[in-house]
């Protein structure tokens, strides 16, 4: 068992927030799990991490050891069960039951076992290709078998069935309307898979959060004089759309609760509509002798800006 100070092992100071306690423990989870450490000394390392993050990560825990230090005690007789009360028993950890690194098999997971998991696999999934229907990964740290699934933008705005094969046997799951990313949603018939969400990306429209974004073509002519037009809901159909007079290309519009749905008690996102002008493809005689008559008769944008002045 580790005798430094669950501190020092973290690296933090006795008196750091739970965010800051939160961020150590991240940093140095993915620089010592052994998936990724191939060091000997980093499983005795990842291990230690593990156990001063249960400690302190957890309220009364740290201030059982913080209070067993203060009367002299050490860290080492701490994870033996001295400083957890007559509950613990010699070789126990104030937690309960030998510290091994390793989940315990039917037990639930601690606070550091559940936060290691994410933050380890996040960090790998987030370098790799999210794009397409490519076969779930499976990450088998968890007590349930996590499958990760790349989900269309669509079925997360409208919900629905989505069909997922494990171990060769197909099984449909169920996709809540606006979903959050790399949420789990359980497997019907499996009670030991889980599938994380993660929101693919789409062709023509981005996401922030539950903001949704997209851009829209305008004529000339729509952008100067303005116009009313249908613009298209990512949910399907469309809505009307009140183009300003002289609106510029890049202008943002908003239309409020078009975004992704509600849901889990989260407001609707918002739906912005973003504004490029397009000229014409082809000028005909006609279009071109209209077209400089109007520019003689504006202003020229430029001599507004000092240094772009003739």
């Amino acid at each position: 068992m580790p005798s430094r100070d669950y501190y020092e092992v973290l690296g933090v100071s006795r008196s750091a927030n739970a965010e800051e306690i939160r961020r150590a423990h991240r940093k140095l989870a993915l620089q010592f799990h052994p998936d990724r450490n191939k060091e000997k000394s980093a499983v005795g390392r990842f291990n230690e991490i593990q156990q001063a993050y249960e400690v302190v990560s957890d309220e009364d825990k740290r201030k059982r050891y913080d209070e067993y230090i203060r009367l002299g005690g050490t860290t080492e007789g701490f994870a033996a069960g001295a400083g957890s009360g007559p509950a613990a028993g010699a070789g126990q950890s104030p937690f309960g039951g030998a510290w091994s690194g390793q989940q315990r098999a039917g037990e639930p997971w601690t606070r550091a076992d559940t936060e290691t998991f994410d933050t380890i696999f996040s960090d790998v999934f987030s370098r790799g290709n999210r794009r397409g229907p490519s076969r779930p990964q499976r990450e088998r740290a968890s007590p349930h078998i996590v499958y990760e699934m790349a989900v269309p933008l669509e079925k997360i705005l409208k919900g629905g069935k989505l069909a997922i094969t494990i171990d060769d046997q197909r099984y449909e799951i169920e996709i809540p309307v606006g979903i959050e990313n790399e949420e789990l949603v359980s497997v019907p018939g499996r009670l030991d898979a889980v599938v994380r969400v993660h929101a693919d990306s789409h062709s023509w429209i981005t996401r922030d959060e539950r903001d949704l974004s997209y851009s829209l073509p305008l004529s000339i002519v729509e952008a100067t004089l303005g116009a009313t037009i249908d613009a298209p809901l990512p949910t399907g159909g469309s809505v009307s759309l009140k183009i300003p007079p002289g609106t510029a290309s890049g202008k943002k519009l908003r239309i409020t609760g078009k975004g992704v749905p509600a849901a889990n008690g989260k407001p609707a996102g918002d739906l912005y509509v973003e504004v490029q002008i397009v000229p014409p493809k082809e000028v005909n005689e006609l279009t071109a002798s209209l077209l400089k008559e109007i520019a003689n008769a504006i202003d020229n944008p430029r001599a507004r800006i000092g240094h772009l002045r003739a």
